[in-house]
Parts: structure tokens; sequence; C-alpha cells
């Protein structure tokens, strides 16, 4: 069966179509993809289970707003509806679903300016709370450009530079080199061993372009080698010529202990100057078709021929300029760097010396790891930052127990096999460039031109969002307080109704773009980068962000209901003293606003911080308000007086009240947020 999407690359074939769009293998599973939804976020699921315990409450207490207002106050039953409408609306924080979308979806918009592209929106709000960043060498680290920098037979050594040509020990090296290579390949690293081969045995009878093999014996978990196997001049004569891991192609050249430690020796040099080592060896099978005209009966294993091993070869890989930056600011981020690579151990320790991956230069390689149980890896993975001989199961276990200690991963791949992983992972990051589309499908961002210093850029913009995220649900509830205060408090105390539904209709317009807008274009403050990254129990909707808001609120509430209540008590009308609770209100929007933006400063230096809706919000608010107080016609509907200079002066009196209570709160709350942060920092 030849299925949909399969890529033929050489020969001629008929084929009969079976099956066509949904009804292919393939196009099942589209089918299958497009009916799975992604499942909501930990914040989504937070914030629907908030807003559903707010508004059953909205309902109780509108409905028993309706009554004790026509019943207890003996108002007007229209009244008492209108009154209870208010409440409901003053409770329900309608602006809560508004924030995450935008946040979320600006905030996928803002990370593809790092040339990162969003698949699920769950990861822009993880991106916060990254403790692990577990990355691929090659392509991530370095540039993926591979040149070859060193042969070694052994018995001579040969490096490209200065040289003019290639000294004769060598061919043999490179001839097999490249006949082990597909003759179009698309890996890198075999791409530069034909790029050196045609370069340096140009006009030689050692390059054999368009040599089709025979058979080939892929690399394997079981095998760090392939084979290909080619005809020769005799039918029953065949030529192999293998590549691989040195210690697999030493293993299939079955040599002497003594020689084996020789080329140990020889790759841990080549390795410790950062090369990629291979081993190359040649041989000969005699085999013979079962019967006329068919193909021989292959041995199964690689192990089955004799070779002989033709000596190393080291491929430079440089690593890309702007990673050693990145990953210094990933240190004072908090966030932990582990390399991943199926290279040598001391291939992967000196390109992790060069870029300052790590200090530490223990390596754990894919066999240690099958060799440990769970708990023991654990452990051991506190330890260590570079991960060397890794297979994709590997990789998946690293994950897996990575989050089983608590830590939160995102991890990079671009392979196939790399897909359970990359899903595993808190964050599933994949390679645009040279990755697979089943590595794309399984993961969660993808890197659209393969560098590391991209991913630190999208934690640092993930961290922004997640900031201003916190600033916006503070300020909704801390606004939804008073608002909901001035609403009910009246009606307790029998006192004339001070917020009806227009009233609070008005101050949505000044609520909603302040909190999903002005808060979402807030620049990144100061430090962001040199936290500890959040817990990931740390909820914007927890007890204490949610308590540092009301406790902003009720100030705010008190002190404009005991404003009114000296008003009214100095004689003032119901409409002069709602002109002046109601005017202390608006402008306190504002000031909220200025007191969410960083919790580090006085209210005022919120000002002084560049936003670019900022101001518009300050003009806007202006002008409905003295459309408000202005205009004779929408002042009454709302049911205002002219304040005049008296209420100008109560108005300024308890707003700089209000000013006092904030900034007081703010000192409060920054000092016990500063302590938790120290202690969480300590901690990392």
């Amino acid at each position: 069966m030849l299925y949909a999407s399969t890529v033929v690359t050489r020969g001629v074939g008929l084929a009969e179509v079976q099956a066509i769009a949904s009804a292919t293998a393939v196009g099942r599973i589209g089918a299958d993809l497009a009916a799975t939804t992604e499942p909501p976020s930990a914040l989504q699921r937070a914030s629907h289970q908030l807003v559903r315990r707010l508004g059953a409450a909205a309902l109780l207490l509108a409905g028993a707003q309706v009554l004790l207002g026509w019943w207890w106050n003996g108002r007007p039953l229209l009244e008492s509806i209108l009154s209870g409408i208010a409440l409901a609306m003053a409770i329900l924080p309608e602006e809560i679903p508004v924030i995450l979308t935008v946040f979320l979806a600006l905030g996928a918009w803002r990370i593809s300016k790092q040339k990162v592209l969003t698949r699920r929106m769950s990861a822009v709000e993880a991106l916060g709370a990254i403790t692990v960043l577990a990355v691929d060498k090659t392509g991530t680290l370095t540039m993926n450009r591979m040149e070859v920098a060193e042969l070694d037979t052994g018995s001579a050594r040969f490096t490209p530079d200065g040289a003019s040509e290639l000294p004769e020990a060598f061919h043999l090296l490179t001839e097999f080199a490249m006949l082990a290579t597909p003759g179009d390949p698309f890996d890198p690293m075999e791409k530069a061993i034909h790029r050196f081969g045609h370069d340096w045995l140009a006009g030689t009878e050692h390059v054999h372009d368009g040599r089709e093999a025979e058979f080939e014996y892929a690399l394997s978990g079981e095998i760090l080698a392939m084979t290909r196997v080619f005809a020769s001049s005799a039918p029953t004569q065949h030529l192999l010529a293998t590549k691989g891991a040195p210690e697999a192609v030493a293993d299939l050249c079955h040599l002497p202990v003594e020689r084996r430690e020789a080329i140990h020796a020889q790759v841990e040099a080549m390795a410790e100057r950062g090369l990629r080592v291979l081993g190359v060896a040649r041989g000969r099978w005699s085999g013979t078709p079962a019967a006329p005209d068919a193909a021989p009966l292959w041995p199964k294993s690689q192990h089955d021929f004799d070779f002989e091993f033709l000596g190393l070869l080291g491929l430079a890989d440089p690593p890309r300029p702007e990673v050693p930056a990145a990953l210094a600011e990933c240190r004072r981020a908090g966030v932990r760097v582990i390399m991943l690579t199926g290279d040598h151990p001391a291939t992967a320790r000196a390109i992790a010396r060069q870029v300052g991956l790590s200090e530490r230069p223990e390596v754990i390689t894919g066999a240690e790891m099958a060799a440990l149980d769970d708990a023991a890896l654990r452990e051991r993975l506190r330890q260590v930052d570079l991960c060397a001989r890794l297979q994709p199961a590997h990789k998946l276990r690293l994950v897996m127990m990575l989050r089983a200690g608590g830590e939160v991963v995102a991890m990079t791949g671009d392979g196939v096999n790399d897909a359970p992983a990359l899903k595993a992972a808190d964050i599933g990051i994949a390679m645009g460039e040279r990755g697979t589309d089943v590595a794309r499908e399984a993961a969660s961002l993808v890197l659209l031109d393969d560098s590391f210093a991209r991913i630190v850029g999208a934690i640092r913009q993930g961290r922004r969002i997640d900031d201003n995220l916190r600033k916006a649900t503070r300020f909704t509830f801390a606004v939804h307080v008073p608002v909901i205060a001035l609403t009910l408090v009246p009606t307790l105390l029998q006192w004339p109704v001070l917020l009806m539904p227009v009233h609070i209709v008005l101050l949505q317009l000044l609520i909603d773009p302040a909190c999903s807008i002005v808060f979402e274009a807030d620049p990144e403050a100061s430090g962001l980068m040199e936290r500890a990254p959040r817990p990931v129990s740390d909820s914007p909707f927890g007890m204490a962000p949610l308590g540092y808001a009301v406790l902003q609120g009720l100030g705010v509430a008190g002190l404009l209901l005991a404003g009114y209540a000296w008003l009214a008590a100095q004689g003032w009308s119901a409409a002069q003293g709602r002109s002046v609770v109601f005017s202390t209100l608006m402008l306190s929007v504002m000031l909220l606003i200025l007191a969410n933006r960083d919790l580090r400063r006085p209210v005022f230096r919120g000002m002084t911080d560049a936003n670019p809706l900022l101001w518009r919000m300050v003009m806007a608010m202006g002008g409905l308000l003295a459309a408000v107080l202005g205009l004779p016609w929408l002042r009454q509907l709302m049911g205002l007086a002219l304040p005049g200079p008296a209420g100008l002066a109560a108005a300024a009196a308890l707003l700089a009240l209000c000013i006092l209570w904030l900034e007081g709160v703010r000192r409060a709350g920054w000092r016990r947020a500063e302590a938790s942060g120290q202690t969480r920092q300590r901690h990392v």
C-alpha cells in the first residue's frame, strides 16, 4: 500500500487509487485532528470557576437588593429592580473573559515578532513559569552548518586549514565516508561529507557520483551506524561502506581491546575540541541470490559482516553567536538549561563550555539513563546539565522525570520520534526550518529560524504578558469593590440610590478598555528577567492577589461612602452628593490603573512609564466626565447636579484621601511581595 503523503524520490512505478480525501489513512488522521479541541488551560479553568461563583452570588444579592429596596425601604418596584440590576452588573466581572482572550491573542501576536509561532494558547500562559529548558544542541545552540574539520587514520592526522591537497593516506577514508552517505542527502552532516569529498578528491577515481546502493542498513537504537551495500565487478561480491558512532563502528569491526582503547582516546581528543566524530569502515561480503536474477538474501544485522576500520572523521558546527548572552539571561531568570544531544559526551561538554551553558562538566548518556530506575534518575538529573548519546525514548523519559520533580519543562525537537517528548513537555518547541510536520503538530510553539535566542525572547514576552495580566486582574477586582459598595450599602442604610445602571454602564466605558487594552500595552517591568519563575500554583485569581485588590477597593469604597454621609449631614441634596461621589469614583478608576501598574513605585510615578494608550485613557476619562457634568440633558438623565466650587473641593479632598490609602496599601503589599520573591529566589 502506498499511503498518501509518501514522498517518492526516484524510480518509476504504477499505482492504483484506492481512496481519496478523508477516506485515506492520512485523511482520517486529519479528520481526527479537526475534531480534537484544545482543552482549557489552568488559567481559563480558574477564571471560569470564579466567574460562575460570582455569577451565582450576583443573582442572589441582586434578588435580595430588589426585595430590600421594595419591601424594607419602600422604594417603587421599578427603582428597586433597577437597583438590583445595577448590583448584578457591579458584581459580575465580565471583563475577565475579555482580558484572557485579548491578552493571550495579542500575546501570541507579540511572540510572533520574535519569530516564534504559537500553536496553542496555553503555551503563552505557561511561558512565564518555565523552570527548565531542554534544548537540542545541533541547530539550536549551534549554526547547523557542518564542515569536515579533521581526519584521523590512527597513524596520521589531517586538517583542511592551510592545506593545498589531501594526502593519499586519507583518500580511502574520505571515499568510504562518501559511499556510506546517500547521494542527495538532507542532513547537514552528510552534506558536509559530500562537499569535502568533492572538493579534495575531484578528478580522482575515489569519487563515485551516481553509484546506487543495492541495500542499506539504517541507523537504529541498537546499532548507531549505517551500512550501504554496493555491487562489484563480481556478481557474488559486494562492497560495504559504513559510518556512525565511533564505538559502534569499532564494535562492528570486532577490534581487539587495545585498538578500541586507542580509538576511544582519539575520539575523546577530537570531541574535546568540540568536533562531532564519526567512525568509517569498509568491508566485503560474498552472497549469492536464492534464484537467478533474484536479490541476495541479505544478513539480518550489520554484525554479520566483517569490516575494516578506516579512521575517524571530525565535523565542526560553530555555536550561534547570540547563544552565550541568551544563556546568561536564562541563568539570571532562574531558568535551568539542559542540553540534549546524540553526540559524544566530550563533544557536548566542549560545546557547553564554548557557549557557557553550565559549569558542571558531568555528562549523562542514554545508556546510563537506561540503567537507572526512576528515583535514581530523578536524583541524577538534579546534578547534570548535559545529556549525550540520547535516543528519542530517552528524551521522553527525561521530560517525564523532570515534570515529576515539579519542574515546568520546555523542550525543543525536530524529528518524528521527538513528537512524544514534545507532547509530554509543558511547552513543546518544534524547529520550523528543519523540523518535521509531525514534530510541529505535536508542539505548542514553532521556531521560524531555529535559534535558541528566540526561545529566550519568547520567555521574556511570556513573563511580560503574565505580569500585565495580573495587573489587569488586580485592577478589575479592585474597581468592582467600590461600585458594589456604592450600590449595596445605600439600600442597607436606607439612603437614596447612589448608582443606577446608567452610571455603571458609563463606568464600564472606562473599565473595559483599561483592563483589556491599556494594561496589555504596558511595557515590561525593569528586572523582569532577573526574577525567579513564578510557581505554577501562583494564579492571578488566588487569595493573595484578590485580597490585595479587594483591600484597595474597600478603602476607596469606605472613603466615598463616608464622604457622602458627611455631605448629607451638611445638608447637601442627594443629587449634589451623588455628583461628588460619582465624579470621585470616575477619577478613582484612573488612580487604580496607576496604583496597579507597578507595586514598587508610588502611585503617581505610574504616569511616567511609557504606555501609548495611558494618556489616551486620561483624555477619554476627562472628556467623559466633562460631558456628564456639563451637558444638562445628560446630567439630568444621570440624576447629577453641578458640583460648584464646594463640590469640586470635596471631590478633591476625597481623591487625596484615596491616593493616601492606595499608597499605603501599595507599600504594605510590595514589602510582602518582595519578601516572598526573595524566598522563592533562594529556593531556586
